[in-house]
């Protein structure tokens, strides 16, 4: 596979064993793929987002960012788990195929279970293929190669969820697998925890363009060549390529004959010539294309080919700054060709402006409730061809908005019913009070773990992994009230902040909102 170049490079990890302990082991969540990874103790985790955390290590073993990246990319690779006592295990995502209607790989029969491991064992590629005891359940595959007359063993295990086959790949270089390193790939598994859902992206708001108008381009310079020419005529002003339809001929032929001009053999202007013999006339090109433009008297004939194709409107946005703003409406403010006329369609939109002497237009949009809309936008002007481009714009609630929106769809869920069913409450609001008892990390954000119950002896209870937003600033041992998104996933939480003082997992949601921050 591509990513075994990758792979190879990071066998000189074994060198730089012991360097990258973390003070501070962080949980990594892949929502599109399906699950997230809590860093253990001893191992440096790689994503296709934190590349440029690690480039000393990547740099140190030879290859570059990019061309970790660009392999991450081509393979599925989703991360790449190192410890620090050698080796590392890719983690690849991809469909299933034919097993795609499975939601977890525990719910297959003996009967699908065996053809989940055939289509490894059929295709030729492995050595060895068996389900392991693991949990969840897997397919454990070895395959071997000689590279630079050095054997390379693969150590595969494959697992299904959510109609995805999820691969965690290992190499081993100069010996075959053994014990050791299955150990390593099942302690990769045991931090994996498969989700129950998937995530879809959403649309991003259109960067902030820098454009300036186009320039009309000008006809090319100079007269065409004549593919054909019979008697005493000469023709001027003929382009071999034009961007307006409008052009002026002039010439000579026989003295006061008259003079036709004709496009694809349809006449289109007549002159003229005077008792000198010379003639001028102005023709209009019917169509875009290429043309067989005809000069022709009683006695000559001058035919040319001629490029006819309309110059594109310019059309770009200009205004406003960012396409992410508070309150109903924006005006949205943009340059092209003046007299142009722009059309505007979108949700609840469906208007036309005229540009002004200089180019500019503007038109106001309305978007009555917050979210992310694209609108677009149709220069038109006779002469030219249309240009379309869309613009995104993205409303966002005031703080006091959004918290009287959030208000009207709050739910009271019970504490217990949010741990035994956590995607049961994905999506949902809620408000919940407590103090803050310590910080992880969640894919990236800081993530508080909030105690909800004060039981009558004074010591809190009820944990709930609160995600915060980037201006959302707590310390422990604060009391607040947050305003919540349920994640639908959990996290572990310490024995001594449940109540049965056991380690347990502990619903995650995401903070939308925080207020009454008090000691």
């Amino acid at each position: 596979m591509k990513h075994q170049a990758v792979a190879f490079l990071f066998a000189a990890w074994f060198l730089l064993a012991g360097q990258t302990a973390l003070a501070q082991q962080p949980t990594y969540v892949f929502p599109y793929e399906g699950f997230r990874y809590a860093q253990q103790e001893g191992e440096t985790v790689l994503t296709q987002t934190n590349l440029e955390e690690h480039e000393d290590l990547i740099e140190a073993l030879g290859t570059t960012k990019e061309a970790v990246l660009a392999s991450y990319i081509a393979s599925g690779i989703v991360m790449e788990v190192i410890p620090d006592e050698g080796g590392q295990i890719a983690v690849s995502v991809v469909s299933a195929g034919a097993f795609s209607d499975v939601q977890n790989i525990d719910e297959l029969d003996e009967e699908r279970l065996s053809a989940f491991e055939a289509q490894f064992a059929s295709s030729g590629l492995y050595e060895s293929c068996e389900l392991t005891q693991t949990t969840p359940v897997c397919v454990r595959m070895t395959s071997s190669a000689m590279v630079a007359s050095m054997p390379v063993y693969t150590l595969r295990y494959a697992t299904l969820n959510l109609g995805q086959l999820y691969m965690l790949t290992q190499t081993v270089v100069g010996r075959a697998p053994d014990e050791e390193d299955d150990a390593r790939i099942q302690r990769v598994l045991s931090g994996m925890k498969m989700l129950k859902t998937l995530s879809e992206a959403t649309p991003e708001p259109t960067a902030m363009p820098t454009p300036a108008p186009e320039v009309t381009p000008e006809p090319t310079p100079g007269v065409a060549q004549a593919v054909s020419a019979s008697g005493e005529m000469t023709v001027e002003g003929v382009p071999a390529y034009t961007s307006g339809a409008t052009l002026a001929l002039s010439g000579t032929a026989a003295a006061s004959v008259p003079v036709t001009v004709s496009v694809n053999g349809e006449t289109i202007a007549t002159a003229n010539a005077k008792k000198d013999g010379t003639f001028s006339v102005t023709v209009t090109l019917p169509e875009e294309g290429d043309l067989t433009l005809c000069v022709a008297s009683d006695t000559a004939e001058r035919v040319f080919a001629v490029r006819y194709e309309m110059a594109a409107l310019p059309l770009a946005i200009t205004e406003p700054e960012s396409p992410v703003f508070t309150g109903t409406s924006v005006t949205v403010r943009g340059v092209t060709e003046p007299g142009a006329t722009v059309y505007v369609e979108g949700k609840g939109v469906s208007t036309n402006v005229k540009a002004g002497q200089n180019g500019a237009f503007s038109t106001r949009i309305t978007m009555n409730s917050a979210g992310t809309e694209t609108f677009t936008f149709r220069a038109r002007l006779k002469g030219y061809r249309d240009t379309e481009i869309t613009y995104t714009l993205t409303r966002e609630l005031t703080e006091r908005e959004g918290l009287a929106l959030f208000r009207q769809k709050v739910i009271e869920p019970k504490y217990e019913d949010l741990c035994a069913n956590p995607a049961k409450y994905a999506g949902k609001q809620f408000i919940s009070r407590g103090k803050v008892a310590e910080f992880t990390d969640y894919d990236g954000s800081p993530c508080a773990l909030v105690l909800t119950r004060n039981v009558s002896t004074g010591v809190w209870r009820d944990p709930i992994w609160i995600v915060l937003g980037e201006d959302m600033e707590v310390a422990e041992g604060d009391i607040v009230t947050f305003y919540l998104v349920g994640e639908g996933q959990t996290l572990p939480a310490a024995g001594e902040y449940t109540a049965s003082g056991e380690e347990a997992e502990a619903p995650v949601a995401r903070a939308a909102y925080m207020n009454d921050q008090r000691q």
